[in-house]
């Protein structure tokens, strides 16, 4: 069974995400900032954690590195609206820090459910 975590200081994405996940079947929990959601997956861990980037408190690289660290068996999605810097791509060095897949703010809802299908166990 797959179960999603979804890691986004944006109440309003992350509501929706989780309502949107609920739809499709597929359980969830959200969490505010990187420190809650490294919480919440020591309580009860996700096999995909969807994350964004930039955040307040521990910022989503960060967190990358202590999830892939204390669970490395996850698939981590890595996202962001905000523009990289010129010579700083956030969306690479997520991958290299071992993020699955990473997508671009704003993207469409069945999109992220699709990736999360994919990247779940048995599928």
């Amino acid at each position: 069974m797959t179960r999603v975590l979804v890691i986004d200081d944006n109440d309003d994405f992350r509501k929706l995400a989780l309502l949107w996940f609920q739809i499709h079947g597929i359980e969830a929990e959200g969490a505010s900032n990187g420190a809650q959601g490294l919480e919440m997956q020591r309580a009860r861990p996700a096999t995909v954690i969807v994350t964004d980037i930039f955040m307040p408190e521990k910022e989503g690289i960060e967190t990358i590195q202590d999830l892939r660290r204390e669970f490395p068996e996850a698939k981590i999605i890595a996202m962001t609206g905000r523009e990289s810097l010129t010579d700083y791509d956030v969306f690479q060095v997520a991958r290299e820090l071992g993020a699955a897949r990473t997508l671009k703010k704003p993207f469409k809802l069945d999109d992220l459910v699709a990736v999360v299908k994919e990247l779940s166990p048995g599928a």
